[in-house]
């Protein structure tokens, strides 16, 4: 009994591709786990070849009895999937009066329905995976805005505390949902969390650059001012042969100091960590502006894409949105943070993805080589000043 001549799977897909978008679509379409379990174990029994055929219509022959059997099942409880299957429009009970299947007839459990609506069932699967890919950005964009609402904090002083306005951002970040809760937010209302969270952080960092004496401890990404009166340290001329490897090169994980670095014995080294002075060229190499200037066109796109303003909030985000572009995962972008701040990270975020295109040794693998920027650090031998440094020489 032919019931559709003209259904066929999408080119190149088979028996095997249709258990494996049931078994991961198959709660969407209202079925309990054991129902999709015994669906795929009906679809496995069928032959792969009518699966694979155009016109050609994929039967289930066996009886109950054997299919509850091997399944663990009795026969009502097998008789009672089939029915919901049925009423899911995916396969149609073509038996017997009696119930009886035969394969000389063509008469079994019909596939046929399943196979003509595979191709939804294929795009409910891809829109199920971006959700999910969408959510989980947006649960790691959370984690910065914790991470940044924290680091605000921490500078608060305890007289801050009496503030009113400081107390409000307080109790409006003590409601936030906690982080195994942000999945069943749902997308909408989660980006609608982030958009707050963003609010509250940049609010609480105004009020604390209205506040007197609102400090108690420094930000992460803060930096010593210049000494205003750089007379008293002596010029000092460098006695060690310049290190011109990171020119046109991609970026070094493993070196400690800025380039050019000379010997462990060069005054030039010595002089910078008495005088604790900061190397104009080298304050000005880290400001927001020039670090957009360094980055690639997708990284600006990014940055772009979330505003017009070129701060230090901005390159992070922009570097939390190039992680799937770049094939990153999200926990080597979490154990980043940890390791070195929110700020070091998107810079070697930044650095990896601008030596992608690197003409002698492009970065393959952002990945992994990022999670070795992370052991590096931890060893005290990362020189992100340095891949900076070799960033802008490359770009001229």
């Amino acid at each position: 009994m032919n019931h559709s001549p003209q259904v066929a799977l999408p080119q190149g897909m088979t028996r095997r591709d249709v258990i494996a978008v049931i078994s991961e679509v198959g709660r969407d379409l209202k079925l309990s786990a054991a129902a999709v379990y015994i669906l795929t174990k009906l679809i496995g029994s069928t032959s792969a070849k009518d699966w694979a055929e155009p016109g050609a219509e994929p039967v289930f022959y066996g009886t109950q009895e054997t299919m509850a059997e091997r399944c663990h099942l009795t026969a009502r409880q097998m008789r009672s999937h089939e029915r919901t299957f049925e009423r899911c429009g995916l396969l149609i009970r073509d038996t017997k009066a009696n119930g009886a299947r035969e394969a000389g007839t063509g008469r079994g459990l019909v596939f046929t329905p399943l196979k003509a609506r595979f191709a939804d069932l294929l795009a409910l699967r891809d829109q199920k995976r971006e959700t999910t890919n969408r959510i989980k950005e947006l649960k790691s964009l959370r984690s910065v805005r914790l991470r940044r609402m924290k680091e605000g904090i921490a500078r608060l002083s305890p007289e801050a505390l009496d503030d009113e306005v400081i107390a409000s951002i307080l109790a409006r970040y003590n409601a936030w949902p906690r982080s195994d809760r942000l999945h069943s937010l749902g997308i909408d209302q989660l980006e609608r969390h982030i958009q707050d969270a963003t609010d509250l952080c940049e609010e609480l960092e105004e009020r604390l650059e209205n506040l007197p004496e609102s400090s108690c401890e420094p930000a992460i990404s803060f930096r010593s001012l210049l000494q205003e009166d750089n007379q008293k340290n002596p010029p000092v001329i460098c006695n060690a042969n310049v290190d011109e490897r990171s020119a046109g090169k991609p970026a070094h994980s493993d070196l400690l100091r800025s380039e050019p670095s000379g010997s462990d014995d060069c005054r030039e080294n010595k002089c910078g960590v008495e005088s604790g002075v900061i190397n104009p060229k080298l304050e000005a190499l880290m400001q927001p502006e020039q670090l957009f200037k360094l980055a690639s066109d997708d990284f600006q796109t990014a940055l772009a894409l979330r505003t017009n303003r070129i701060t230090t909030e901005a390159i992070i985000d922009a570097a939390h949105d190039m992680l799937t572009p770049l094939g990153i995962n999200y926990s080597a972008w979490r154990a980043a943070c940890g390791a070195m701040g929110r700020h070091a990270a998107a810079l070697c975020i930044l650095v990896l993805d601008a030596n992608r295109d690197h003409p002698q040794t492009p970065v393959r693998n952002p990945g992994g080589f990022l999670r070795g920027m992370i052991r590096a650090q931890k060893r005290g031998n990362l020189n992100l000043t340095g891949s900076l440094i070799g960033l802008q020489r490359r770009r001229g």
